[in-house]
């Protein structure tokens, strides 16, 4: 049975609508049932968050202006982060502890400071809403364990079988896999070095045995563009890397979270090993610093050596952010002091936690009760350890879910997280709440508020 209602056009807002295109649900040419079928074969042992029963029937489809967009915004800011970072200390340590960290959270800093900021920024995931005036930045993850590549590769392909127009696939993206490795391949030509990469993790770190299917689709696509690539795990280093000074796998895929193997008391000795051998991890662990919150706030306050054009940037896809340090600051055309400010005029602010993940430690001011919300407030500037930004109001898409036996279109918000590898698009994920909420506390994550994961593509 099929239930869709197709939302009018003026209804949507003028990002997500192209005119003279189809409705994409006109194009579908399996049924609900099929769809399903397909999404829940083909996703098994990538830990892609389907949660049901009702399932997107369809991929974000973005205008190509917007789709492109995305990425353009992604990587002015992305520039600006990492320069503002940098000026932050002459040493990695250095602005680590001016940003509020310890430098004993980074552990894998190599020493090599060269080499850690030529590479810092080499995988970013931004996560943005959409709101009035488009992309509207909420924050940077920058690292290699990042979730998005795998899984929006695996729906991308999905997405290819289901839909159809004129005798062809109507939809098309970037793909993030094919744009890590060749990052990966920049680093060989730059650095002379054979076409060999290790990817290091550990099994355990996923939901499943099973899903070792995650691992593979990275080394797949490796040896597809002439790499050889095999996965390892801590207790195979440092031998199964080759001699030092003539390794076998000179370049490495950072595949795990530090937090989790603390957690399980994995040792990092050989990791260290490795890396005293002449083995090369990437992304380098200086790229954390760049996920810290404090380095959006510095863009947002605005540094003496932005241009006009990046400010503007600035001024219009990111959301108002500042540190939790006491003092006055500029809002909305008017001088305050900050933590009164916050008081005050709580359902406009966003508290963050400037190293969190998984927005455990986010909370939307107009979804917290004044009680906690000053309590946590008083807490963000004792310890100076957060930020706080200005809430964003998101618009909402159509899009067509199913749950196997009918198909409907629903509003939904997504947070959208466009992928960039060496600066290269590398396809965008995202994850909506399918009753088109914004979930019990404001938020949308995977991990933690059962949200379901989608792929973004453009019209081919």
């Amino acid at each position: 049975m099929t239930s869709t209602v197709p939302p009018s056009a003026a209804t949507v807002h003028p990002w997500f609508r192209e005119e003279g295109r189809p409705d994409p649900s006109d194009l579908r040419r399996l049924s609900g049932a099929g769809i399903s079928e397909l999404l829940r074969r083909e996703m098994a042992g990538l830990s892609v968050s389907l949660p049901g029963p009702a399932l997107p029937a369809q991929p974000f489809v973005l205008p190509r202006r917007s789709y492109e967009e995305l990425f353009d915004v992604s990587r002015v800011l992305l520039s600006l982060v990492r320069r503002a970072v940098l000026a932050q200390g002459g040493s990695w340590p250095a602005r680590a502890v001016a940003l509020g960290a310890d430098p004993d959270d980074y552990p894998l800093l190599s020493g090599q400071d060269n080499t850690e900021t030529e590479y810092c920024a080499m995988m970013a995931r931004p996560d943005l809403v959409i709101g009035e005036q488009g992309p509207q930045l909420l924050e940077f993850n920058v690292s290699g364990t990042f979730g998005g590549p795998s899984e929006t590769h695996a729906l991308a392909a999905v997405w290819q079988q289901t839909h159809q127009e004129a005798g062809r696939t109507p939809f098309t993206g970037s793909d993030p896999l094919i744009a890590r490795v060749r990052a990966y391949e920049d680093v060989c030509a730059r650095r002379q070095l054979p076409k060999a990469v290790a990817v290091v993790g550990s099994l355990g770190d996923l939901l499943e045995d099973s899903d070792i299917r995650f691992h593979e689709l990275a080394l797949e696509q490796f040896r597809r563009r002439g790499f050889t690539a095999d996965f390892f795990e801590p207790h195979q280093l440092p031998d199964a890397l080759g001699r030092p000074g003539a390794l076998r796998y000179p370049l490495g895929l950072r595949d795990f979270a530090l937090p989790d193997w603390r957690e399980r008391g994995i040792s990092l000795d050989p990791v260290h090993q490795s890396q005293r051998s002449g083995f090369l991890l990437l992304p380098p662990q200086s790229s954390g610093l760049l996920a810290n919150k404090k380095a959006l706030a510095l863009v947002s306050e605005g540094r003496p050596w932005m241009t006009r054009a990046e400010r503007r940037i600035v001024e219009r896809h990111l959301p108002w952010t500042r540190i939790t340090i006491p003092g006055r600051t500029g809002w909305r055309e008017g001088e305050h002091e900050l933590p009164a400010l916050l008081l005050r005029e709580r359902e406009r602010f966003v508290l963050k936690r400037a190293i969190g993940q998984m927005g455990r430690e986010v909370l939307v001011g107009r979804h917290t009760s004044e009680q906690s919300w000053e309590a946590a407030v008083s807490s963000a500037f004792e310890a100076g350890d957060s930020v706080v930004q200005e809430y964003v109001e998101p618009v909402s898409c159509p899009l067509e879910m199913t749950d196997g036996k009918q198909t409907w279109t629903t509003q939904v918000s997504p947070v959208l997280s466009p992928m960039l590898f060496n600066g290269r698009a590398g396809g965008c994920w995202a994850r909506f709440l399918p009753d088109g909420g914004s979930g019990a506390e404001g938020k949308v994550s995977v991990g933690e508020y059962n949200a379901t994961e989608n792929a973004v593509l453009t019209w081919a």
